[in-house]
């Protein structure tokens, strides 16, 4: 039976946290409530950024948490598609089509053309439908984006498009599919600027330098029973290296923002036993998880939209605060409700075609 690892749902559950926290505050700025300058400090220090080192260890601890379910008896590649597509798309979809009925009903978007000023192909709608619209903008492809799921989602499925290939790998040899993963991963970070596609991307975006995070967090799945403590107090010193060095730190960003993440992970491992002793912990970063997706895919909108309201507007930190509570409980409350409609959707459906052949 697979072992259960704690310390990941804690981990994501606080890395959700992280993104979504960094969303509420830099909205203010973007909406002229806030200077960046008087912000900054509560998401980023000289070397750090807590929306980067999130989104970095989301993706870690997908590939591992993908590569741990895939040991199970009943996996086959048609399962693991066909429970992605429930599980990611269908919520994407609902979130969707909502938006952009408020978007039209507030007269946010126009009814007759409401995607005016891009050229956009028509084909370019399978982006929309495979959830992929939002990502494929960063790289100036004009799709029916309304930027539901972020430029994350439409990467995070192409790794899962990709997994069953890097299973297979990683099952063949972890050592040698890692470390040609970290070969690529450094001449991939050393010419990224020579490739004339990626202008204007930022390499925290880009799939091609992402999906090392993913391929890291596979590998780290097959070695997880067997790391030394000592790992832990690693993990922890290069963390507290990054948090509290004063000067800025020369090289490539995404090779620090890796180092990160992968010292926090290795941190968290060795606190896993200190996490079953506290079963409240436990109990809420399930909760969390659990609504992690449908929260994600609903939070920026809600954010967006109520903080739209104060543009330009004198905010107290009172007000402020209201404010995130506010687009706390609203984005709850959907995630809630969202996450009923995409469990119970298939049983519907399933009810629907049974009686349709009966």
């Amino acid at each position: 039976m697979q072992k259960k690892y704690n310390f990941m749902n804690l981990l994501r559950a606080l890395s959700m946290i992280a993104i979504v926290f960094y969303h509420m505050v830099i909205t203010l700025y973007i909406y002229g409530i806030r200077q960046h300058e008087s912000i900054s400090f509560l998401f980023e220090n000289t070397n750090m950024h807590i929306a980067k080192v999130g989104v970095g260890l989301f993706f870690i601890l997908s590939g591992c948490g993908l590569m741990m379910s895939s040991q199970k008896p009943d996996y086959s590649i048609t399962k693991f598609y066909k429970k992605r597509f429930f599980k990611i798309l269908i919520p994407f979809y609902i979130v969707y089509s909502f938006y952009f009925i408020y978007l039209i009903s507030t007269g946010q978007m126009l009814y007759s053309n409401p995607f005016e000023g891009r050229k956009i192909s028509p084909y370019s709608f399978i982006f929309t439908l495979l959830g992929m619209d939002t990502y494929m903008g960063v790289f100036n492809i004009p799709t029916f984006s309304i930027g539901i799921g972020e430029w994350f989602l439409g990467c995070l499925i192409l790794m899962y498009i990709l997994f069953p290939f890097l299973k297979r790998m990683m099952q063949k040899n972890a050592y040698i599919t890692i470390a040609i993963a970290t070969l690529y991963y450094l001449l991939i970070n050393l010419q990224y600027n020579y490739f004339e596609c990626f202008d204007n991307v930022p390499m925290y975006m880009n799939l091609t330098i992402k999906i090392y995070d993913f391929i890291l967090g596979m590998f780290l799945a097959t070695i997880l029973h067997k790391l030394p403590k000592f790992t832990c107090y690693l993990g922890l010193i290069v963390n507290l290296f990054f948090v509290f060095c004063p000067i800025e730190l020369p090289g490539i960003d995404s090779f620090q923002i890796v180092i990160q993440c992968l010292s926090a992970f290795l941190f968290f491992t060795g606190l896993e036993d200190s996490i079953k002793k506290i079963p409240i912990v436990i109990h809420v970063s399930d909760k969390i998880c659990k609504y992690s997706y449908e929260y994600f895919l609903i939070h920026h909108v809600v954010i967006l939209e109520l903080t739209k309201n104060g543009q330009n507007v004198a905010f107290s930190n009172l007000d402020i605060l209201l404010l995130f509570i506010t687009e706390i409980i609203v984005t709850t409350m959907l995630a809630i409700c969202l996450k009923f409609i995409t469990d119970f959707l298939p049983q519907i459906i399933k009810k629907t075609l049974n009686k349709t052949h009966n």
